[in-house]
């Protein structure tokens, strides 16, 4: 998406920096707010809406009609949430479509749609099933998501430790003679070594992360409170490369690079 952005190397950076400091503001208020007005524990846990959050909104409101209307505006957010969400699929169904993964008849990337569609419908019949299999899946995303910051991660700072830097100064690229492969900077970074200790904080974070997102949430373990993400998560994996040896680094030639003049 940041290919649709004026002067992205500035605005796509200050976006994701904002985004963390506005969110992360309100949403830790909100859990302050919450665990003030939050009451009677055991009674939010064993609520028989399900939801916990309804019942705290209702000990706090002390109404039907209040605990509704807080709960409507975390639906209203979640709607808003799956827009931006829909908006970044269908940008990478373009990009797909781009680098020629598309259908020869419809010109479309027929199958990566149907298979998204037919995923997202299903997870969204996994909590009717099982809350463990719901909490596996929660768990593949967060770790799935880490694990491709993390990809980044380390290998910005292995070419931080070993690699030519060309740095971004002023309109001016300036070459730091190092040897290894070169990197290029954009506008927005950090140099030296507060850029690579912020880098390797990351790498150490994002690792601590996945590592507990495969943890059970419960001490006593049993197949209920089993936390199976891990064999998801390693099993894709494990298909990915897969497919890339046998078939993927045969036929793929890379992405198509617009150029703009």
């Amino acid at each position: 998406m940041a290919e649709e952005v004026a002067n992205a190397t500035v605005a796509i950076p200050r976006a994701v920096l904002l985004s963390v400091l506005i969110n992360g503001t309100l949403g830790f208020t909100m859990l302050i707010a919450t665990l003030f007005c939050m009451g009677d524990v055991d009674k939010a846990l064993n609520t028989p809406t399900g939801y916990p959050f309804i019942e705290i909104f209702y000990q706090a409101t002390d109404s039907i009609s209040g605990a509704l209307g807080m709960s409507s505006v975390l639906l209203i957010i979640a709607v808003c949430s799956v827009i931006g969400m829909l908006a970044a699929t269908s940008r990478q169904f373009w990009s797909f479509a781009r680098d020629r993964a598309v259908s020869p008849r419809t010109c479309i990337p027929t199958y990566s749609i149907l298979l998204t569609m037919t995923v997202a419908a299903l997870l969204g019949l996994v909590n009717i099933g099982s809350a463990v299999a719901l909490n596996g899946i929660i768990s593949m995303a967060v770790s799935g998501i880490y694990l491709s910051y993390l990809i980044v991660a380390i290998l910005l700072l292995y070419r931080r430790c070993t690699g030519e830097i060309s740095l971004y100064s002023d309109g001016e690229d300036m070459l730091v003679n190092v040897p290894g492969a070169m990197l290029m900077w954009g506008p927005f970074h950090i140099r030296g070594i507060f850029g690579t200790l912020i880098n390797g904080y990351a790498v150490i974070y994002m690792i601590i992360v996945v590592f507990f997102s495969f943890w059970p949430s419960q001490m006593s373990v049993d197949k209920t409170t089993m936390n199976f993400s891990v064999v998801g998560t390693i099993g894709t994996i494990i298909l990915a490369l897969i497919y890339y040896v046998f078939r993927a680094r045969h036929v793929y030639t890379g992405p198509v690079i617009e150029l703009h003049r």
